[in-house]
């Protein structure tokens, strides 16, 4: 399994350093950030639990403790070089206006980047069908603090229903070695089961797309 730290590197990795205003929505105490304000960005965050937002405040440009759902950012449209979801739509009631509203803050060559837990991972999977277990936990994919869940497809119609074309696609594998090796010599078949969270990054489209206009069915249970 890759370390925390490496977790980090590869969601930071996709901001440029070019970025010299960031927003980190639900920037936790600002650990994540913390370095690109160190580097010279403007980087604002929005937090709403009171203790880690006092702590981000000690680290970033400047810090909001609100919930980001209900808030209006104190910007002119179009400040912004870079937005950040780390870990964060998973736990919104509507990710898909939040994402309207923040690209609203988005300048027009400015991109947005996520990291998302996939809900395809094998483990998800393997419990579910032998076990019949869907088991709620204090961290992870089934964290009890998420609201919504998602697949690969599911993240490419949120934010091409959000306006937004995908840049780049990053994965974190976790899993045992042996996996790895099958999934080598199955051609990747296995890649978007053994996919614990992805890595996204995204500009604004040139035309926006709409849920009507998708070609595969939805299915109702």
């Amino acid at each position: 399994m890759k370390s925390k730290k490496n977790k980090r590197f590869e969601l930071i990795s996709l901001i440029s350093p070019e970025a010299a205003k960031i927003l980190d929505v639900g920037c936790s105490t600002g650990g994540l950030t913390a370095h690109l304000k160190d580097k010279g960005a403007e980087v604002v965050g929005i937090e709403k639990d009171e203790y880690t937002c006092k702590e981000a405040g000690k680290k970033l440009s400047r810090v909001f403790m609100a919930d980001v759902e209900k808030f209006n950012l104190p910007y002119p449209p179009k400040y912004f070089d870079c937005i950040l979801y780390g870990d964060v739509l998973e736990h919104l009631v509507d990710p898909l206006s939040s994402l309207l509203s923040g690209k609203n803050y988005l300048s027009d060559n400015g991109y947005m980047v996520a990291s998302i837990p996939n809900v395809r991972y094998f483990k998800v999977i393997k419990y579910l069908i032998f076990e019949g277990t869907w088991d709620y936990v204090d961290n992870g994919i089934l964290s009890k603090w998420h609201i919504r869940f998602f697949s690969l497809i599911n993240i490419r119609e949120l934010l091409e229903d959000a306006g937004y074309e995908i840049i780049e696609i990053r994965r974190n594998i976790v899993c045992k070695p042996f996996l790895k090796m099958l999934n080598f010599i199955l051609f990747g078949a296995l890649t978007e089961f053994l996919t614990y969270q992805y890595y996204v990054k995204a500009k604004k489209a040139k035309s926006n797309f709409c849920i009507s206009s998708r070609k595969r069915k939805v299915h109702q249970f």
